[in-house]
């Protein structure tokens, strides 16, 4: 067993030259040590990344906002660059676990844990947020989030790399998020979504919408974004948006007993969050 605590970006990709298949990266260790209890595995080494300033900052430039991985969901939630940017990440974040858990919980975790459940990943795919990741070389290299997350706790990264920071372009647009569990606080989303949309005199132009637990991750739903696009905010077709969001999840998951209960739980979801924009709306035309 060995423990590292690196300092800065040198002394992380040293500790990822010696990591091997148990070695655990650290940050917030909400999921880790679930896993570590799950498995019974008592004989382990760990590299701390607690004490890493890129990770625990949230930055803005003129156009994009950098996340550090180690950010807490409390952070996230309470930030002002996130609120004024990204609302629905402020929004995800303010809902998951408990207030511990919020307290100690990372972004960087939360999506490399790629859970299908994750209230986080829906929001930064819908942002199109690249991750920057670091390899044991010390070379660093940026990817779309989308790509490397492929879900059922699974991401196509290395064994020696780790997420630094996500980047995300501003972008003037209204987003929001909603989850459905099986209570209404400290749970597991059985179907969370995002939309990120803008807004022209008062209809919703090139709308993104993702849905998580509906497959391996959470995934676009092009057919409630083609319902969407052009509608008015203030009036949306009740009748329509509930056949495409039906429609989108016959086709991810045709095949699951649980796609009926998931159609009027996601028609829950997406009407939930369109009324939070059309409140974000109104506040802002004030």
């Amino acid at each position: 067993m060995s423990f590292h605590m690196p300092h800065n970006l040198d002394e992380l990709a040293a500790a990822l030259r010696e990591k091997d298949e148990n070695t655990y990266l650290c940050a917030g260790g909400t999921d880790l040590v679930i896993h570590l209890r799950k498995e019974k595995i008592f004989h382990y080494s760990l590299i701390d990344l607690t004490h890493l300033p890129e990770l625990s900052q949230i930055t803005e430039t003129e156009d994009m906002v950098i996340i550090g991985a180690g950010v807490t969901m409390t952070e996230l939630e309470q930030s002002p660059v996130i609120r004024t940017w990204i609302p629905a990440l402020a929004k995800a974040a303010s809902m998951v676990g408990s207030t511990q858990i919020r307290n100690r919980a990372t972004l960087g975790g939360n999506i490399a844990n790629a859970s299908q459940s994750s209230d986080t990943t829906p929001v930064l795919l819908a942002y199109g947020a690249e991750a920057e990741i670091l390899d044991e070389s010390g070379t660093v290299t940026r990817r779309l989030t989308d790509d490397f997350v492929e879900g059922l706790e699974k991401t196509s990264l290395g064994e020696r790399e780790v997420i630094l920071k996500f980047v995300v372009r501003k972008q003037k647009a209204l987003s929001g998020f909603a989850k459905v569990g099986a209570r209404k606080a400290v749970t597991i989303s059985k179907i969370n979504g995002c939309i990120c949309t803008e807004i022209k005199e008062g209809c919703m132009i090139h709308p993104v919408v993702y849905l998580g637990a509906v497959g391996a991750k959470a995934s676009r739903a092009r057919l409630i974004e083609e319902c969407l696009e052009g509608s008015m905010l203030s009036g949306c077709d009740e009748e329509k948006v509930r056949d495409a969001v039906y429609a989108q999840i016959e086709e991810n998951i045709p095949g699951r007993p649980s796609k009926h209960y998931k159609k009027s739980a996601a028609f829950g979801v997406i009407d939930q969050i369109l009324d939070d924009l059309r409140r974000a709306e109104e506040e802002a035309g004030r």
